[in-house]
């Protein structure tokens, strides 16, 4: 949906008028709010009402940019880009532009964990740390700087209950100069860096004692993928998981904007900070905080993947509508949506909860058993992936974190979504996912 020329002409007037009695930097956010709602793709008949939530979103909200996609039963029947994905260049976003999805990569690496479940591999159960082949650490578990290390299951770390709490000792992807003193290694830091850090410290509590979301137990999963499969832990994802669901242009993200991939957004930090970069560059010029702040290669199992809102609704319909053979089975599902085993722990029917690499409230009786969903941030990126138990999944991605209050544009957008979905009679018939191959 897009504004009119009549609206367009007032909005540059009032600018005008603005500009000369002092509020022209009011003005100039405002006018190019207007101007950049322009709207990108298609939908089916009759959800309208996305467009207008979406318009009304940008209007109070003024981000750079956004795609929003979304499936009804496994079939994609709205998908569109708004805003800007370059705004120096006036590009728009578009229903395939590729994103940074931040932690919407949990759930893509919980499947792939699942798969090798599955397939026998090792048992959710199972001890992690002893299959993760880690040179820095003794044969003896007893020498380790925390025995109880050697307790975290593959299931914890799923679950975020493996002992690790960010709140209480640090995130170590937040915290790349003391790795780097700690270490005394020089920058870029590499995965087995805040291996090492994280798994050379006490824990912050006994494994399965109580949920804490940690990145450090999606990074060790990561790791155990490549360990198990004999493969690079993207290319076991591509080749298992996303190719046999149609996906083919996922990819992990690269942190410097010369490195972008071919149609991915560019980011905006809201408060437009800069700071010395984490790369081991030479130059002594700091950088945008989307582009050297953050080592994005670090994140690959955690929240380094690159996708379109289509690819993300694309994998939540192959897990379950499958239209050929099933990713996982329905036993795996199920295990996967479980609520988590926390000691002394119990979920009420209504209760949300962490499960395997997804938020989970279940729905007996439903089209689905359960309602899943993630959201992830990082610096200039905000993101939203739902998949409710009537059927209707929907991914909303932002090349912007936060609003100028600070709230993450992502949280703020997650309830009205529901009123759209929640307005729709009749959906749609047929199919967009055969236009976006």
């Amino acid at each position: 949906m897009n504004f009119n020329c009549d609206r367009r002409q007032f909005l540059a007037t009032l600018g005008t008028l603005l500009s000369t009695s002092g509020l022209g930097g009011l003005s100039a956010r405002r006018c190019e709010a207007a101007d950049r709602f322009e709207s990108t793709g298609r939908s089916l008949a009759g959800l309208g009402a996305y467009d207008d939530l979406m318009e009304q979103f940008f209007e109070k909200n003024e981000p750079l940019g956004a795609s929003l996609a979304v499936a009804y039963q496994g079939r994609l029947v709205y998908a569109k880009g708004f805003g800007f994905a370059d705004l120096d260049r006036q590009k728009a976003v578009q229903p395939t532009s590729l994103f940074r999805i931040a932690s919407l990569s949990k759930p893509i690496t919980a499947v792939a964990v699942m798969k090798l479940v599955q397939d026998g591999k090792f048992t959710l159960d199972q001890p992690i740390v002893p299959l993760l082949n880690l040179d820095f650490l003794p044969e003896d578990s007893t020498d380790w700087a925390d025995p109880r290390l050697a307790e975290i299951t593959v299931r914890q770390c799923l679950q975020h209950s493996g002992g690790f709490d960010k709140d209480v000792s640090g995130d170590p992807f937040a915290m790349s100069r003391p790795v780097k003193v700690s270490l005394g290694v020089d920058f870029p830091l590499s995965p087995e860096d805040l291996l090492r850090f994280a798994l050379t410290r006490k824990l912050d509590f006994d494994p399965g004692a109580k949920h804490a979301y940690a990145n450090i137990g999606y990074l060790m999963l990561g790791r155990l993928i490549e360990q198990q499969s004999g493969m690079a832990y993207d290319a076991f994802v591509q080749q298992e998981v996303l190719h046999p669901l149609g996906i083919r242009r996922m990819q992990l993200a690269r942190t410097l904007k010369e490195d972008a991939a071919e149609g991915e957004v560019q980011y905006r930090d809201t408060k437009g900070r800069t700071g010395a970069n984490v790369l081991g560059l030479k130059s002594t010029e700091w950088v945008p905080y989307p582009y050297g702040i953050e080592r994005i290669e670090n994140l690959a199992p955690v929240g380094g993947w690159l996708a379109s809102s289509i690819d993300l609704v694309r994998f939540t319909s192959g897990l379950f509508f499958p239209q050929d053979e099933a990713i996982l089975a329905s036993e795996s599902l199920e295990t996967m949506y479980a609520p988590p085993k926390i000691e002394g722990k119990k979920f009420t029917r209504n209760q949300a909860y962490y499960a395997c690499g997804w938020l989970v409230r279940r729905s007996p009786g439903s089209v689905l058993p359960w309602t899943c969903w993630h959201n992830g941030r990082l610096t200039g990126v905000s993101t939203l992936l739902v998949s409710r138990a009537d059927g209707v999944s929907w991914c909303v991605l932002f090349n912007q974190d936060t609003s100028a209050d600070g709230k993450a544009f992502a949280s703020q957008i997650d309830s009205p979504l529901h009123a759209p979905a929640n307005a729709v009679g009749d959906w749609p018939e047929g199919d967009l996912f055969a236009e976006y191959p």
